[in-house]
């Protein structure tokens, strides 16, 4: 195809640098500029080349690109490239045609030509400055990327002072309260035995000899808990997988809590797939399901019952701890999990309890890549449910 002098004229003027030359520049720069062919899906040139060159659309349609991301499609009359005009500068993304096209491709020798004839600087005056634009326009782009990613962190930073600040705050209510509460009644209960165990008939010392062992029990959960907590914080424990006989696992925690459940009047037990085996710690899923038997109970009032059970479903076995006890409401089941809520509830037994425990459950599935939740109703009981991967063994 060949272009007229006017065609030509009209769509060199729409270059910016060119607009206050004359026509006499105009013209002779037109002389010398090249016709490019360019057939569909033609690479014009590359992110990272270098420049050199300006390109007028006669005919055709234009895509600038970036590994497949189209920035912009550019028509007939439209120019691309001003900015790598010198070859100080390289293509900041790539151009193909979308379409058969015709191009004028107006590069740095064809400038200085145009300069040496007429005398004039339009690298210096104007495409120089064009690309100082340019370059101040990324400098800004960059430092405004920079100042995002500041105040990200910044925000990243001030959760995890928000989460630090909970965890302290935890650890003292703790100790300065949840600890001493099961100790206030051992020394009680032992105090009275002591001052007056002539006195005491044997169902009093056999009464207070409960309270005792009860108190005991319920300091050393806690003492286990946040001893274990304390060692997670400070990444002490380490994750140590293996294939676990999930039936042991969870038959060994039942009858572990048997005497606790039977002092209650209620029935516990443990419907788990013979022969099912997981891949996980042994010791931190024995402590989610410890701690989750351990709630059930406390949470459960006589003659009710408690059901741990094993779900598989595709590569993920699911646990339940199931039990007939008093729900949970949807105010109480946000707060759950969360070491910066606290949910205030007590068993049906006045029995004590800080969330450390449920908390510790969270984060050893987690470690897992697994999943924990809890489905509850008011007055319809609760099941606290984790999901873990199957090992292929069992399969």
């Amino acid at each position: 195809m060949s272009l007229s002098i006017e065609k030509k004229m009209e769509l060199i003027k729409t270059l910016d640098f060119l607009a206050e030359q004359d026509v006499s520049t105009v013209h002779f720069l037109l002389g010398i500029v090249d016709e490019v062919n360019v057939a569909k899906g033609e690479t014009i040139f590359s992110k990272g080349d270098l420049g050199g060159a300006v390109f007028i659309i006669v005919k055709g349609c234009v895509q600038i690109h970036d590994e497949g991301h189209i920035f912009i499609e550019l028509q007939e009359g439209k120019s691309f490239g001003e900015y790598a005009l010198t070859k100080s500068e390289t293509r900041s993304a790539s151009a193909s045609a979308k379409s058969d096209s015709i191009l004028l491709r107006c590069t740095e020798n064809h400038i200085k030509q145009l300069e040496e004839e007429f005398d004039i600087r339009v690298i210096d005056s104007i495409l120089l400055p064009l690309q100082n634009i340019r370059e101040r326009m990324i400098l800004k782009d960059l430092l405004e990327e920079e100042l995002t990613q500041q105040k990200l962190t910044i925000e990243k930073q001030r959760k995890e002072l928000e989460s630090l600040n909970a965890t302290k705050d935890k650890f003292f209510s703790i100790i300065a309260h949840d600890l001493k509460n099961p100790f206030a009644s051992l020394i009680g209960a032992s105090d009275l035995l002591v001052d007056n165990a002539d006195e005491l008939s044997q169902e009093q010392v056999k009464t207070f000899s409960g309270i005792i062992n009860q108190s005991a029990r319920q300091a050393f959960r806690l003492l286990e808990n946040l001893l274990t907590w304390s060692r997670m914080q400070t990444g002490v424990i380490a994750w140590k997988p293996k294939e676990i006989d999930l039936w042991d696992l969870v038959n060994e925690v039942v009858i572990l809590h048997t005497g606790s459940a039977e002092n209650k009047e209620i029935n516990i037990e443990a419907v788990i797939d013979e022969d099912l085996r997981i891949l996980a710690d042994p010791n931190m899923i024995n402590t989610v399901v410890r701690n989750l038997v351990s709630n059930a109970i406390k949470f459960t009032p006589r003659g009710g019952s408690i059901t741990v059970s094993s779900h598989v479903t595709h590569n993920q076995v699911e646990i339940w701890v199931t039990d007939t006890g008093v729900g949970i409401d949807s105010a109480g089941k946000k707060k759950l999990f969360r070491i910066d809520e606290q949910l205030m509830k007590s068993g049906t037994e006045n029995e004590t309890g800080t969330g450390l425990g449920l908390i510790l459950c969270k984060e050893f599935i987690e470690m897992h890549n697994g999943k924990i939740w809890v489905e509850s109703e008011p007055g319809k009981g609760s099941s606290f449910k984790f999901s873990l991967p199957v090992s292929l063994s069992s399969l």
